[in-house]
């Protein structure tokens, strides 16, 4: 059976990336828990999708400029696209919420405004998730390669997730040879949805089902399509109705 993974806390239910968000999906006992990661010029880790304030937050401007006093008064926008009275968290804050629970945590290294992924990413998350005792648990993602492969030089005890779309795959040479080039040395690939129902029965025949995530699913159909091919991880916004359709699935 397919393990569920809450991606940015359950951004269809609670604020995108919000303590709320991350304390009520350890609570429900979701498989994994997914979440992104900047670092500002202050020298702290956050956890917000965007390089920008402007999508999920009341602020203006580029993440690297946030300040921990700025960063704490700004407001994040709900589901609704009202403000909920929580700021951007650090990361030391979410993984005090994430620690005492037993979901793995996918932690996504994000590029900044100008597409550049700062590689002190990698040893900063690294060796907060090692102190904390969380290796095991913990999964380091990216979309750019290189970024990987900075995690496997300078993080090798962590596991690497890639994720791809159809615009990233074509860029590589098309799924299949992307597939063949990073499936000895990269734990999980997540695939976008759409080329992932393209290239099923490619990704079946190299055998790699098991260490597949599908992303972003959120729709019934969606989901009563994808729990029926049983890849490793279902990734959802909304992984309240994904259980449930499982469980649905499951009692037929």
């Amino acid at each position: 059976m397919s393990r569920i993974i809450a991606h940015r806390g359950a951004r269809n239910i609670w604020a995108e990336n919000s303590a709320t968000g991350f304390r009520e999906t350890a609570r429900l006992g979701f498989s994994g828990i997914e979440f992104d990661l900047h670092l500002t010029d202050a020298g702290e880790l956050v956890v917000i999708h965007d390089p920008t304030l402007e999508r999920t937050t009341n602020g203006h401007g580029p993440v690297r400029a946030l300040t921990p006093a700025s960063r704490k008064a700004l407001r994040l926008k709900g589901p609704d696209g009202a403000l909920i009275d929580e700021g951007v968290p650090s990361f030391d804050e979410v993984l005090d919420i994430l620690a005492p629970c037993k979901a793995d945590l996918l932690v996504e290294l994000k590029p900044d405004q100008q597409g550049f992924t700062d590689p002190r990413m990698i040893s900063m998350a690294a060796d907060i998730l090692r102190r904390r005792g969380l290796e095991s648990r913990s999964v380091l993602h990216a979309f750019d390669i290189n970024v990987i492969r900075g995690i496997r030089d300078l993080a090798p005890q962590f596991r690497r997730l890639i994720s791809v779309n159809q615009d990233w795959a074509d860029r590589q040479g098309g799924l299949e040879a992307f597939l063949r080039d990073v499936s000895g040395w990269i734990d999980v690939i997540g695939i976008h949805h759409q080329l992932f129902e393209a290239e099923f029965d490619l990704v079946a025949r190299l055998g790699l089902l098991e260490r597949c995530t599908v992303w972003t699913i959120n729709d019934a159909e969606l989901m009563r399509r994808w729990i029926a091919r049983a890849p490793g991880y279902l990734v959802s916004d909304d992984p309240i109705l994904l259980r449930g359709m499982m469980a649905q699935e499951m009692a037929q």
